[in-house]
């Protein structure tokens, strides 16, 4: 099986599990260097296909499908056996659902992987050898083929012309014909509770800092709430902790639970916390926060669901909660 690794664009940890980079979060396909060449095992290998799509676009899931449909049939015809689909912004939801993502993408054994970056007017498509020595998926600076076009159209047709001429060995010829999408992958392989753990009362918690958690924050803005956070609404035990340490560096270190977030479209939220479908407003954006047992893996959710548009106003709100079903002022 080859080892696929993951890139650290906003925080690293950089130890192993299982074998995989304690990772979080993919770099920019546009850090990528342009300019290398069409990998060789492009038509007789397996791929991965990951589509990234600006957020001013306001693409519903609906249309993503649906491009990715038509992306997937323009490499079907090329001999590109891409075995697995996935949203860019769901690979990086989240610290557990992040390595969820990377143990199924090793499990598909993917030689290469296509970036297909869209936003208004511009169709960038990406190749790149998967990483099977370092500790990332692909080289955050790495050299990748690319290519471009005005409309999605545009941009598989020139795909289609270059990879026509390229003389590549072609031994891909059972395809799939329907993208595979692995939205439902499971993330957590414990036990899973809608409650709070009283033993946080007695047990240190660690809080990871989460540097550039918005978009508009800086790395030490982000940092400065999340303590002033704590400190106002967490009345038990807790450390924080850099973002780059280990889970098994926090158990040598004594602490017992960690808190951690996932921040996706409500829909997918609920799916991968294993909660019964009950949204109103499936394509928001929301943050929930919740507490992981370092020891067995067990993650305690919290009594109710409590998503939010910002990490702030999600976190503030779990803690209160917690305080309130545990009997803590």
């Amino acid at each position: 099986m080859r080892i696929i690794r993951i890139a650290v664009a906003i925080f690293l940890w950089s130890t192993s599990f299982n074998g995989f980079a304690q990772a979080a979060f993919l770099a920019a396909p546009d850090r990528l260097q342009k300019g290398g060449p069409l990998p060789e095992g492009l038509q007789s290998t397996r791929s991965a296909v990951f589509i990234k799509v600006n957020p001013s676009m306001a693409l519903d899931s609906a249309g993503w499908y649906e491009m990715a449909q038509v992306f997937h049939q323009a490499l079907v015809d090329l001999h590109i056996d891409a075995v697995v689909y996935y949203r860019w912004r769901d690979l990086n939801s989240g610290f557990d659902a992040s390595n969820s993502y990377i143990q199924a993408l090793a499990d598909r054994e993917a030689n290469q992987f296509i970036i297909l970056e869209v936003q208004a007017g511009s169709y960038q498509i990406y190749i790149i050898p998967s990483n099977t020595e370092g500790q990332e998926l692909f080289s955050a600076d790495g050299q990748a083929w690319h290519i471009s076009g005005s409309t999605l159209e545009n941009a598989t047709e020139n795909l289609t012309q270059i990879v026509n001429r390229s003389g590549l060995e072609i031994a891909n010829f059972l395809i799939s014909e329907s993208p595979e999408f692995f939205v439902d992958t499971p993330i957590f392989k414990k036990n899973r509770f809608e409650s709070f753990q009283p033993d946080l009362k007695l047990d240190k918690l660690a809080v990871p800092l989460f540097d550039g958690l918005d978009p508009g924050d800086t790395n030490s803005l982000a940092d400065q709430e999340i303590q002033v956070i704590c400190n106002n609404q967490y009345p038990f035990k807790y450390e924080i902790v850099g973002a780059e340490m280990d889970e098994d560096l926090m158990k040598k270190a004594g602490f017992q639970y960690v808190l951690r977030y996932l921040y996706a479209e409500e829909s997918t939220l609920l799916t991968l916390l294993d909660y019964e479908f009950h949204s109103e407003t499936p394509n928001t954006f929301g943050y929930k926060f919740y507490f992981k047992h370092l020891i067995t893996g067990d993650i305690y959710l919290g009594d109710n669901w409590d998503s939010r548009p910002t990490w702030q106003e999600s976190l503030n709100v779990h803690l209160q909660s917690m305080k309130r079903a545990l009997k803590v002022e």
